[in-house]
């Protein structure tokens, strides 16, 4: 009698990416912005994006995913490779990843919107001018670009650690 058990691992950076892209796409974000996201998320350019929904043209509704790339570098070199098959993980995505990009991507269909997006580059991009400007254009974003103000003041719950890869956290902010 044989035995066979699935078991899948990624590297860590890889693993990461697929965060991003699992997140973008349960929260409905179209295919060619999500492809212009994880372009700039797998050459490290960025180091958070952002999905959001308008009322009136006031933001109401954000998550962001974040990745620190030096916690991530110091990460990688401890444990290179995860298994994407944790406990709470599904189809490679965390639970947190998985829950909130779900939850998001319910409220847009609900309220018939096409989420947007924002991405903000690294500190070491955003503090060249000249190299950020390039980077924009590059990954075909505006330059020093903004977001719609907020409908109210908006309540924020920050800094969630995604479970196993600590150096990706998810921040929601409501103002409903």
């Amino acid at each position: 009698m044989r035995t066979y058990a699935y078991a899948a691992t990624r590297t860590r950076t890889e693993a990461v990416v697929d965060q991003f892209d699992i997140f973008l796409q349960y929260a409905g974000l179209p295919e060619a912005d999500r492809t212009k996201v994880l372009d700039v998320v797998a050459r490290r350019w960025i180091e958070k994006v952002g999905v959001y929904l308008l009322e009136a043209g006031k933001r109401v509704l954000e998550v962001a995913v974040e990745i620190d790339w030096p916690r991530h570098d110091d990460f990688a070199a401890i444990s290179p490779v995860i298994n994407t098959d944790l406990p709470g993980w599904e189809s490679g995505a965390a639970p947190e990843i998985r829950t909130l990009g779900h939850r998001f991507g319910g409220k847009a269909r609900e309220s018939g919107q096409t989420p947007q997006h924002w991405v903000l580059f690294t500190t070491e991009i955003r503090t060249d001018a000249e190299l950020h400007r390039k980077r924009c254009t590059e990954a075909g974003y505006l330059y020093r670009g903004g977001v719609p103000d907020w409908r109210n003041a908006p309540v924020r719950r920050d800094n969630m650690q995604l479970l196993d890869l600590e150096e990706v956290n998810i921040s929601i902010a409501e103002a409903w």
